[in-house]
């Protein structure tokens, strides 16, 4: 669907079978995509649903009828949640765009003792996950939460929570392959790694401790790479 434009539809502007854009959404479509009456066009509400739809008015309103409903449209059938130390901005907002195409329905930022950087835009981050959502066609938009510490992470998490270490005991291939769970939580620490003390705590709550490999790999590097390997290593079959 490569030369699909996808637009998002607040659930208020929509009925069994009609479809209103708000005016941000409208505008692209009509003065950015020069898109016109009969024109298919995709809808995605966020939470979890995709509306194929037909134009049917592109005057001071732009409206239309509903021909097709597709839910969990694009999703994985697995829940993988990302918990990642927090890194420098322009970083950590390449690693917000690249999680949403990969497939994440949260990303928790963790202040963790190596984190440089103590705060976060989440207004900004929510705009970054809408936006990559809707070029992605993903029909529901992923949480970004406000910072966490590790033990509040860990505390207000009762699906499979494994650690992506370097150390690891075992590779997150062999990991994933022996366990079977549709909600996923991924610790991911910050430049510098997680430190003593917290791997410490990691250990004392039993959490798996799994690698990527021999190899060195930056935060957003990790979270992607362990987020493909969930999705595709057999989890989900």
């Amino acid at each position: 669907m490569a030369d699909e434009h996808f637009f998002y539809i607040s659930p208020n502007n929509l009925t069994k079978s009609r479809f209103t854009l708000d005016a941000e959404e409208a505008h692209h479509a009509i003065n950015v995509l020069r898109m016109k009456v009969d024109d298919e066009i995709w809808l995605l509400d966020g939470l979890g649903t995709a509306y194929k739809g037909i134009i049917k008015q592109n005057g001071q309103e732009v409206s239309g009828e509903i021909i097709e409903v597709s839910p969990e449209f694009s999703e994985t059938k697995i829940k993988m949640h990302i918990a990642v130390g927090l890194i420098k901005r322009d970083r950590f907002e390449w690693l917000l765009e690249k999680a949403v195409e990969s497939g994440a329905v949260s990303i928790t930022p963790l202040l963790l003792d190596r984190c440089v950087k103590k705060s976060l835009n989440i207004v900004r981050s929510q705009k970054i996950v809408k936006t990559a959502a809707k070029q992605c066609g993903r029909s529901r938009f992923p949480i970004v939460h406000e910072p966490n510490s590790l033990i509040q992470f860990i505390n207000n998490n009762i699906e499979h929570i494994i650690c992506l270490n370097s150390h690891g005991e075992q590779s997150l291939v062999s990991w994933q392959k022996n366990v079977q769970s549709n909600k996923v939580a991924m610790l991911i620490g910050p430049e510098g790694d997680f430190s003593e003390n917290e791997m410490t705590v990691i250990k004392e709550k039993n959490i798996p401790i799994v690698t990527l490999g021999s190899r060195r790999l930056r935060t957003e590097t990790a979270a992607i790479t362990a987020l493909n390997i969930i999705e595709f290593g057999g989890l989900n079959e």
